[in-house]
């Protein structure tokens, strides 16, 4: 593989502009992170004794929700505090930093209050407000006070802490003035949810906020705080949005391909280095070509490992063979070739007894990003060489693009997709893919080198939507 070489860029960030009024996530550098994220395993992690993630320091940003009384003026304050450097519009939480915040009170009048309690939780959801469509897989309430606990003490100050004092006894009154409560919670790296044929417990990683336009299935993440005042007393509660984005990375580089980032060379293709890439299926393409029927054998070649990161690439090569060398220079020109990403949304809410493949699953299937490619001089001393062509290919994988996940009830997966051919005088004997081959997609990078592009100057790849051909599928799933 040969052509010019372009180093990616740091960061991957998260943007995605379908997520509707408070449900942006942005602008997250995960360069910082990376050296403290376990390597990735589809359907898991290898999480021995998981450490904390330390983030870059960056500005933090507060987020505030109040309740107002009749006056209008705010009583109940819930404010969340998160880092701003990838909170636009709502406060964004990384996997392993803690949920902060506080809540605050201020009552002019004595009102009875018997408890104040913090909740975060993740929900799948589809597009009904029925509990029935809604599976609740992250519910970490905390209990910021309660009579129990004994007199709050009153603050002058929003950072303050209502604590009671230690010798306060049972309280019983009511509460009047100004008290806040600090908080700081934990979204868990694993939940357990049934699953299966026989809904046996199973660990699952949550999965990130997934909420875009024309989906019917939605993952959303929040925080609220519920006062419950008593009998005949209604509870004041106050809801708000925040986004959770856990943090998972491709196994380590094999060899050449890490030295050949490392010194900025071309990659070695598959016939030098066949332990470094993946070869699919061969298929055979029959088709018209000037009056006469031709066939063409053809065989993908993808970079290991099969797990790429957003806002990365995804390196292949494909191979052409055939006796009819017109037919080879046809189909070997860049502008030939179809490859597409797939991505398919699925989710389930009622297996009754099924396993998630079995059950009657809502699939959303789309195609985008179109792959670049250009000539290779791969092979070109081998004999035979007038039978076979090699070809490079790159798909530039968008920093928005959601990453794989794998729940009880919901998943996304990817899959790299080879349409037939598009030549002015090649006309294929079939409409449906050639290959369709399954990848993982991370929100890192691997340890060592980033990767490289190597597509010559001026071949720029297509980040539009393709729909589906089912008709019954929905187009337009926010990878743009």
């Amino acid at each position: 593989m040969s052509a010019a070489v372009e180093t990616l860029p740091p960061p991957p960030s998260y943007s995605d502009p379908t997520i509707e009024l408070d449900n942006d996530v942005d602008a997250l550098d995960v360069s910082a992170l990376a050296s403290e994220l376990p390597a990735y395993t589809p359907g898991s992690r290898v999480s021995a004794t998981p450490r904390r993630v330390v983030a870059r320091q960056t500005e933090p940003k507060e987020f505030s929700h109040e309740l107002k009384n009749r006056n209008g003026k705010p009583f109940a304050v819930l404010t969340i505090i998160a880092e701003g450097a990838y909170s636009k519009q709502i406060p964004t939480f990384i996997e392993g930093m803690p949920v902060k915040g506080r809540v605050r009170l201020i009552l002019e009048k004595p009102d009875t209050i018997q408890s104040v309690v913090v909740s975060v939780t993740g929900k799948v959801i589809t597009g009904y407000v029925e509990e029935d469509d809604q599976v609740k897989f992250v519910n970490v309430p905390s209990t910021l006070w309660s009579l129990s606990d004994g007199k709050p003490q009153n603050t002058t100050s929003e950072v303050g802490s209502s604590s009671p004092a230690v010798s306060s006894p049972d309280f019983t009154g009511k509460l009047q003035g100004t008290y806040t409560w600090p908080f700081s919670i934990d979204i868990p790296k694993e939940v357990i949810l049934p699953s299966g044929p026989q809904k046996e417990p199973k660990v699952f990683n949550p999965p990130e906020t997934f909420n875009e336009r024309y989906a019917r299935v939605s993952v959303c993440y929040g925080v609220s705080v519920r006062f419950t005042r008593g009998k005949l007393r209604p509870n004041h509660k106050i809801q708000a949005t925040i986004g959770y984005m856990p943090m998972t990375r491709p196994p380590p580089l094999l060899d050449l391909r890490r030295l050949a980032y490392q010194q900025g060379t071309p990659l070695l293709g598959p016939t030098i280095d066949p332990e470094g890439w993946s070869a699919t299926e061969s298929v055979q393409v029959q088709g018209n070509l000037n009056n006469r029927t031709v066939q063409v054998g053809c065989t993908l070649f993808l970079a290991k490992p099969l797990s790429y990161t957003r806002g990365s690439l995804i390196p292949f090569c494909l191979r052409l063979e055939s006796g009819d060398e017109q037919a080879l220079d046809m189909l070997s020109t860049p502008k030939a070739i179809i490859l597409r990403l797939n991505r398919r949304v699925s989710y389930v809410w009622n297996m009754e007894g099924k396993s998630f493949k079995a059950s009657a699953s809502k699939d959303t299937i789309d195609q985008s990003q179109l792959a670049v490619w250009w000539q290779s001089t791969e092979g070109s001393e081998a004999p035979g060489r007038t039978r076979i062509r090699f070809v490079n290919g790159e798909l530039h994988l968008r920093p928005d693009v959601k990453p794989s996940c794998a729940m009880a009830h919901f998943r996304i997966e990817y899959s790299l997709v080879l349409f037939p051919f598009e030549s002015p005088d090649f006309t294929s004997t079939g409409t449906a893919p050639l290959i369709n081959h399954p990848i993982d997609i991370v929100s890192s990078y691997a340890p060592g080198p980033r990767p490289m592009k190597f597509a010559p100057p001026g071949y720029e790849p297509d980040t539009g939507i393709v729909a589906a051909q089912n008709p019954s599928t929905l187009v337009n799933l926010g990878f743009i």
